[in-house]
């Protein structure tokens, strides 16, 4: 099992797919994406129409992972 970081732009998916071993690694990767923050600093960047979020699924043979 694998985790799928799902971003969706302008209620749009984008096409590129980011695979993780671990899934808190994954939603930590979302929870920037969403919130805008960084680990730098909790100022928050402004994101509109931007979503973030992880899935489990089976990651196709030879997929590199992010983690």
């Amino acid at each position: 099992m694998a985790f799928l970081l799902m971003v969706i732009v302008n209620n749009e998916p984008i096409e590129e797919r980011f695979y993780f071993k671990n899934i808190l690694r994954c939603n930590e990767f979302a929870h920037y994406i969403e919130s805008g923050e960084s680990r730098i600093s909790s100022r928050r960047i402004s994101q509109a129409n931007i979503s973030a979020y992880c899935i489990p699924v089976t990651p196709p043979l030879g997929v590199v992972f992010q983690d």
